[in-house]
């Protein structure tokens, strides 16, 4: 019994933290430290041109994570960058003359990285925006956010990040963020329709809608400078030598890298959840994390993708009737799977496959297509958004071994109850990248053991309240429109997000 007991407080480890299955994706091996991070918050204000020769004021939040440090001749590579763009209601007569109920957006930030007076300019060309209603009379707020390529330093000495021009193109949607219904025509350069893809006052150039004439939908393209006299410093990373060894300071600038590469393909269960109505919008996405198991003060990830293919969430999506948010119901595309390595007491490698099952939200309508996971989500002022998940999960434990010998659970080991989580966080947009968490109550476990009943076993060394969740969110790919497509495994973080 007492090698059970090592082994039953090891496997539980492994298996609550599966109830991070709202995790899956890319993630660091078990009991791998993540770097410190920073985060960047940088409140700026641009001047921006329209084709049509008026200029106006807009505000730009710049979000994101930098690395704490970097080492010569690594890659320092900065997480998911959102800049949150202001649009005055002023200005909202050259956006509405797109015709469409929303607008969806691509933004180009030029920034500039530096060390030891040494610039090199990196464009950060893969921010995207989702559809967002246009609402009269008040400011349109855009949540442009995408990755970022790295940046490889030449020598010690500080790397600072700064932002630059900014380039912004907004095209109509519907009001439930399809093309049909969103405004269509030969393609424009401003929202009058009266360039075309010319050059015009202010120096802005015109921009065509892919497809040019014909049925395709307009494009306004919006150029912007910084306002003088500001603080454009997003990010200062200290960057020393490999392994603390000297380093001679750099007589170069920082060598801009590639955007990681996305996986191939938008995957063929991509917006396969049926939807409650028509007017739902179909898509997928890839979430990952870390998960607390607070009776054995310790943490883990699950669904690294070396043991098995990280598995997909399929989900639907429409703006609320009020305009003032969005509703996700999702569902994993098939049980998520995992293996776990635990040192019970530091020395007892204990490994088991936990098998994560989502469940109906009423169990007495399982055929319901919002019946499973929910993310519900509600626009503030800020432009950005409070979002609620919450799902149920059970959890099945099998193939068990300690210290290397199979031990036989039986393959009905899993919880008597449904796990109940519930999420919560700040994001840009439901849409896009960010993070959730929450605590959760692990149920008891039922099942457990082969001619010996283990049950009270599981249920004493895990089972209880309090066990912290953290969620890291992928953006959204939504492939009738192809946004954020194909969808990419995002990289799960051990910190909290900061405040917003």
């Amino acid at each position: 019994m007492r090698v059970r007991s090592h082994w039953t407080m090891a496997v539980f480890g492994a298996a609550v933290v599966g109830l991070g299955a709202v995790a899956t994706g890319s993630l660091p091996g078990p009991g791998g430290a993540t770097a410190r991070a920073q985060e960047a918050d940088a409140d700026l204000g641009y001047t921006c041109a329209f084709p049509s020769g008026t200029s106006q004021r807009f505000g730009v939040r710049v979000r994101g994570t930098f690395p704490a440090s970097g080492t010569v001749g690594q890659p320092v590579r900065p997480g998911r960058v959102t800049a949150a763009v202001t649009i005055p209601k002023a200005a909202l007569p050259e956006v509405t003359g797109l015709g469409g109920a929303s607008v969806v957006g691509t933004a180009q930030l030029g920034t500039s990285v530096t060390q030891n007076g040494k610039s090199a300019p990196v464009s950060w060309d893969g921010l995207t925006t989702p559809s967002t209603p246009v609402a009269d009379g008040a400011d349109l707020v855009l949540a442009a956010s995408g990755d970022v390529p790295p940046v490889t330093p030449a020598g010690t000495g500080d790397l600072t990040f700064a932002a630059g021009a900014l380039t912004l193109t907004l095209s109509p949607r519907a009001a439930n963020g399809t093309t049909s219904g969103a405004a269509t025509g030969p393609a424009t350069g401003q929202a009058n329709g009266t360039a075309d893809g010319g050059t015009t006052g202010g120096g802005t150039t015109g921009s065509g809608a892919a497809g040019g004439a014909g049925g395709a939908p307009k494009t306004l393209r919006i150029t912007c400078e910084p306002v003088a006299g500001q603080t454009l410093t997003l990010a200062t990373v200290p960057v020393t030598g490999a392994s603390g060894s000297p380093a001679p300071e750099a007589s170069a600038a920082p060598k801009p890298g590639a955007r990681a590469a996305a996986p191939a393909g938008t995957p063929p269960e991509c917006g396969s959840y049926p939807p409650p109505s028509d007017d739902w919008m179909p898509g997928c996405v890839y979430l990952s994390g870390f998960a607390n198991v607070a009776k054995l003060k310790g943490a883990s990830v699950l669904n690294d993708p070396e043991f098995a293919e990280p598995v997909l969430t399929t989900m639907v999506y429409a703006l609320t009737p009020d305009g003032n948010g969005a509703m996700v119901r999702q569902r994993f595309v098939r049980p998520l799977r995992s293996r776990s390595t635990f040192l019970t007491f530091g020395f007892m490698p204990t490994t088991a496959t936990m098998e994560m099952t989502q469940r109906p939200l009423d169990p007495g309508n399982p055929s319901d297509p919002k019946d499973y996971g929910t993310y519900d989500a509600v626009s503030g002022a800020d432009g950005f958004q409070t979002v609620t998940a919450h799902m149920r999960m059970s959890i099945r434990i099998y193939d068990v071994r300690v210290n290397g010998t199979p031990m036989d659970v039986g393959g009905r080991c899993r919880t008597r109850t449904d796990a109940d989580i519930t999420l919560k966080g700040r994001l840009p947009n439901v849409l896009e990248a960010g993070m959730v968490e929450g605590e959760f109550t692990i149920p008891p476990f039922a099942g457990c053991g082969v001619g010996e009943d283990l049950d009270p076993l599981f249920s004493g060394s895990v089972a209880g309240p309090g066990n912290l969740i953290r969620v890291s969110l992928g953006a959204s790919c939504i492939p009738d429109v192809e946004i954020n497509c194909p969808p990419v495994l995002p990289e799960p973080r051990r910190s909290a997000a900061p405040p917003g």
